[in-house]
């Protein structure tokens, strides 16, 4: 890949991601009424997406430092939307997941949230659909196989 198509990907990624978040972000569940910030809200969506994992890898993958992610998940564990799980080898090693009260939560504001998104459908045709939907698809295809890549490489 030439410089000129890095810079065209590139530009491309930025305006996806400006249009995507004017267009979307409406979306995101205000939980501040229940005690959850935007932070703790993006730690429990993540947990989530994940399943089981690790403070360490929350720090890592929302880019937060560990003692944020540690204070946080302290506050959602006292809040009851977090198990705690010590592996049974390694001590050190506490794996999270989301308690029942987290996951009805998640469920909840999904379920809302599909609600709103399907309204913005509306206006496209069943075939405009099915092309965004493939096109869905086929980018987060594309962007597991570079993320595993790139894991593997670092790896090496």
């Amino acid at each position: 890949m030439n410089s000129k198509e890095h810079q065209k990907l590139i530009l491309s990624m930025v305006n996806f991601y400006s249009i995507f978040n004017i267009e979307f972000i409406d979306l995101i569940p205000d939980l501040s009424n229940l005690g959850v910030s935007p932070l703790l809200s993006k730690i429990l969506n993540t947990i989530h997406m994940e399943g089981n994992t690790t403070s360490s890898f929350l720090s890592k993958k929302l880019n937060i430092s560990s003692s944020n992610v540690s204070r946080s998940i302290n506050t959602l564990n006292l809040m009851g939307y977090i198990n705690k799980r010590q592996d049974s080898i390694d001590k050190r090693i506490t794996y999270l997941s989301l308690s029942k009260k987290a996951v009805e939560l998640v469920s909840k504001t999904m379920s809302n949230s599909e609600e709103m998104l399907l309204k913005k459908f509306n206006v496209l045709s069943s075939e405009e659909i099915e092309e965004l939907s493939y096109s869905f698809i086929s980018i987060q295809n594309l962007l597991i196989k570079m993320r595993d890549l790139n894991i593997s490489n670092q790896n090496k």
